[in-house]
């Protein structure tokens, strides 16, 4: 358990958002990237000494697969923005934590700033964040390796009981579960897929019904992402770079949930 003094750092760093991630959810993803840690330094910069991910990366050091592990736990209450945090940022190799989700924007700029490799975990709603948007669009980063559906559990604070949370891994670091193209069954007709009634687009419900004769504009769900392979489609942007009101899309006179949009690179086939 751990000590008062960390469970105020905690609640420092979380203001009072952060849920304990437990050790084998760390363990199953960070084991698909053991080749990017080894022999690397480590930093946990939302982290104290009893986290999952210290104590996962404390047994790759006693394994000698990497040089060191990191965390905010040793610097007298400060968090991930505070100066020696941020010098400790510069001098990593790599950046591996769960930060506070309602952090996410402020820590996500910082480890950009420094161009850091990083392996997070984050709200599925952040992917929708212009900054982190844009490099996604372009396939600067990606989903980790678990998959969406269910979101994640995590230990609550000061309790045994674990609490389902819509999150998931984001990262910049390649691994081998990275989306294939997808097999596209469903096919287009007029009429089958409802137009938005303030963009030039076809609305999709499901990832797994867009349609594989279809070469025009498409709005798709977030969870889209997970199954994004940029050799088989194009994004194009956030639903409100498509909409003549610059909102959410509108479906027969109802607004829907926010949409991706996208289209088919004419060059294949699937």
């Amino acid at each position: 358990m751990a000590n008062n003094s960390a469970k105020l750092l905690r609640a420092r760093l979380a203001k009072n958002d952060e849920f304990y991630t437990q050790y084998a959810d760390v363990e199953f993803e960070c084991d698909h990237y053991r080749p990017h840690f080894f022999n690397k330094q480590i930093y946990c910069n939302c982290d104290t000494g009893d986290s999952a991910f210290v104590k996962y990366f404390n047994n790759l050091k006693s394994q000698g697969l990497i040089r060191d592990v990191w965390h905010t736990g040793g610097l007298g209450g400060a968090d991930f923005r505070c100066p020696q945090s941020i010098e400790l940022l510069k001098k990593a190799d790599l950046v591996v934590t769960n930060p506070p989700f309602s952090l996410f924007r402020e820590f996500m700029s910082l480890v950009l700033k420094y161009n850091k490799p990083f392996l997070v975990i984050c709200n599925k709603n952040a992917i929708a964040y212009r900054e982190l948007f844009e490099l996604i669009k372009t396939n600067k980063i990606w989903p980790g390796v678990r998959r969406w559906a269910g979101g994640m559990r995590f230990i609550v604070p000061d309790s045994d009981q674990t609490r389902e949370v819509p999150a998931i891994w984001l990262t910049n670091l390649d691994h081998a579960c990275r989306p294939k193209p997808l097999h596209l069954s469903c096919r287009y007709t007029s009429g089958s897929f409802p137009r938005y009634d303030n963009a030039g687009a076809i609305n999709i419900d499901k990832t797994a019904s867009i349609p594989c004769d279809y070469d025009g504009i498409m709005g798709v769900p977030i969870t889209f992402i997970e199954k994004y392979c940029p050799a088989q489609f194009e994004i194009l942007g956030l639903d409100k770079d498509f909409t003549t009101d610059g909102g959410a899309g509108i479906v027969n006179g109802h607004r829907i949930y926010s949409r991706i949009f996208i289209r088919k690179r004419l060059d294949t086939t699937t």
